[in-house]
């Protein structure tokens, strides 16, 4: 029967855990046909109901992302299951299955004929990993399944420990409930949480919590600009500060006279971190509902870790946000990409990352070609970029008369610029217009590389392709490097881009690739 054979095997999908309590979780197994595991496979002689209607589409598009940054979803076609038995009433009604771990298997037919199509589990590809979003019943016949990705646990609050109100390090009653201050990297003139006067060993003094946990350390604490002495033993004097950075607090000698802030080199467990990379996967690991190490692609890290350098630091007082928006605050700092990978791990990638091809697409492979154009955020060309260092978390507008004139000039401005302008883009773009991104680099030098990296990339002249192909099917990833070669567009020589974007229908064996990169 042809709906046996290879293209109109549909994956079978299971969810075989949840991210919640384990207890009484049932599997349930669904294919596009009757299928039984084979005897050696796991689990053996399992059965997978066939209930899935249509073909399964999976993809993800980092496009409108582009010199903006930010998470990028990865989307799985609403499934149609059949639903004349009322299968999916209760699933519907209660959400019970909402949440719970999914995997999609794409499984290769050998003898159509076979309860087990020939084939063992062991073979078949995982296009995709991650969460159920709902079941709903969409008619007398059917229900629909929708999925999602492991980002979809970023949209929870960002810091899950909040004072208790009783005082001492917990906080006033004012506090009670409100999340504690985090922060990471290296940062520039914080607020600190005034927690009231408390004796943490050298006498009832005011004290400030700048981090909810050890951290490396307070370089400058300020009363209305002017710098204190820090000490890190004893009881501070009028004038002295004593840092505690264990505990992420400092005390005062005397009362502040006025605002109080603070620079300092944040969380410190187990390590101290500061680049982009380091300190999104702090933030990740640490907080929100802290995903393992085993949720992160290792590989597509250590490439960050190396496409963005430079020391950058984030704050977060005693306000709540979410995980997400934390997370595309620093991505958006450098135009960086974060996406959830095929196999339900964490990628981060930089969309002007070169390096050696992981992915060739010779003409002869390719079944399409078509350029696409650039996304808005980059028409027209911009003709320069300005990429911010030295974010001032707390501008003061009542400092004391000592304070130096550079000092108050930097302590009372939100942030400086550092700019890389382009009189080859200048002088052909009518409309000029200038690309910000709103780092949190420490120097002007770093925020500096990076608006010349993406100077270099724009007047060279960026490209955008889709190409379609039956190769590399459940392979291609946001943030790889790819070439295509095809006789027309100018890419009769090969092009090379950076993967931002891809489609896989599973059924009909088939992938679109987007690549974006100097033409």
């Amino acid at each position: 029967m042809m709906g046996f054979d290879a293209p109109g095997m549909l994956a079978p999908a299971f969810l075989p855990e949840a991210f919640v309590s384990p207890q009484n979780i049932a599997t349930l197994r669904l294919a596009s046909a009757a299928f039984y595991s084979a005897a050696n496979d796991t689990p053996a002689r399992a059965y997978y109901e066939p209930r899935i209607l249509d073909d399964i589409e999976i993809g993800q598009s980092a496009a409108d992302a582009l010199a903006v940054g930010g998470r990028v979803a990865l989307t799985v076609s609403e499934i149609a299951l059949a639903d004349g038995d009322n299968f999916a009433a209760d699933l519907a009604r209660y959400g019970l299955a909402d949440g719970r771990a999914v995997r999609v298997l794409s499984l290769p037919v050998v003898n159509a004929r076979a309860s087990d199509f020939g084939a063992s589990l062991a073979s078949a590809a995982i296009p995709f990993v991650g969460v159920l979003r709902s079941i709903d019943r969409t008619g007398e016949f059917s229900a629909r399944l929708a999925l999602g990705d492991v980002t979809e646990r970023m949209a929870t609050p960002l810091q899950p420990v909040l004072y208790q109100g009783t005082g001492g390090a917990e906080g006033g009653s004012e506090l009670k409930g409100r999340p504690k201050p985090v922060t990471l990297g290296q940062v520039f003139n914080i607020a600190p949480v005034f927690l009231g006067n408390v004796d943490l060993g050298a006498g009832s003094l005011p004290t400030y919590q700048s981090h909810w946990r050890e951290m490396a350390g307070h370089d400058v604490i300020r009363i209305r600009g002017v710098a204190q002495s820090i000490i890190s033993t004893g009881t501070p004097l009028i004038g002295q500060a004593r840092d505690y950075p264990a505990l992420g607090l400092f005390q005062l000698g005397a009362a502040p006279d006025g605002d109080v802030t603070a620079d300092l080199r944040g969380d410190s467990v187990p390590i101290y971190v500061n680049s982009i990379a380091a300190i999104l996967r702090r933030m990740l690991e640490s907080l929100g509902l802290a995903y393992d190490p085993v949720d992160f692609d290792t590989t597509a890290w250590a490439f960050a870790e190396a496409d963005l350098p430079g020391i950058v630091g984030f704050h977060q007082g005693a306000t709540a946000t979410t995980t997400l928006a934390a997370a595309e605050q620093i991505l958006s700092g450098s135009g960086a990409i974060l996406a959830a990978g095929r196999g339900g791990k964490l990628r981060l990638a930089d969309p002007l990352a070169s390096d050696a091809p992981q992915f060739d697409l010779p003409a002869e492979c390719v079944l399409a070609c078509e350029p696409l154009a650039l996304p808005a955020s980059l028409r027209p060309l911009p003709r320069a970029i300005a990429v911010r260092w030295g974010l001032n978390h707390a501008p003061l507008s009542n400092m004391a008369g000592s304070v130096a004139a550079a000092d108050r000039q930097r302590l009372s401005q939100a942030g400086s610029f550092a700019r890389a302008e382009s009189s080859l883009i200048t002088s052909r773009v009518a409309q000029q217009r200038e690309m910000t991104f709103p780092a949190t680099y420490w120097t002007e030098a770093e925020a500096l590389v990076r608006a010349e990296k993406w100077r270099a990339l724009l007047e060279a002249g960026p490209r955008m392709v889709r190409v379609l192909t039956d190769r590399f099917l459940g392979q291609i990833e946001i943030g790889q490097i790819g070439r295509v070669t095809y006789p027309a567009f100018g890419f009769q020589n090969g092009f090379v881009g950076v993967v931002v974007g891809w489609r896989e229908r599973l059924s009909a064996r088939r992938v679109e690739i987007t690549l974006w990169g100097a033409g």
